[in-house]
């Protein structure tokens, strides 16, 4: 069972009038969504102890894909996006190798998950 990475976020509302055109577009009077938490950086003495599966990337991959695959949990996604500094699958070009740190439970404590 996953932890949910949105756990230590609060619930905030976008109401203010710099979003009033998107906010009309969408019918909708505010929009409530996470606050956004920095992800603490991994200690070299924790980077030391994570093995690293290499990826090529294909145009098919997705990050939940490949949480799935060796993660066993796509929910976990976030964690490879992380580890490559490359937030959105768009940002990696087909051919581009990105790492996979595993084990998954290391990290997650490392990262206080």
């Amino acid at each position: 069972m996953s932890v949910s990475r949105y756990r230590k976020n609060r619930i905030v509302t976008t109401s203010n009038s710099s979003y009033a055109e998107i906010l009309e577009n969408r019918g909708v009077s505010s929009i409530n969504h996470f606050s956004f938490e920095k992800l603490k950086i991994l200690r070299m003495k924790d980077v030391r102890k994570i093995s690293i599966v290499n990826h090529t990337w294909q145009f098919s991959d997705r990050y939940h894909k490949l949480a799935a695959e060796h993660y066993n949990d796509p929910t976990y996604w976030w964690i490879i996006a992380y580890y490559n500094n490359k937030p959105l699958e768009s940002d990696i070009e087909v051919g581009e190798v990105i790492q996979i740190p595993v084990p998954l439970e290391f990290i997650l404590s490392a990262l206080e998950y």
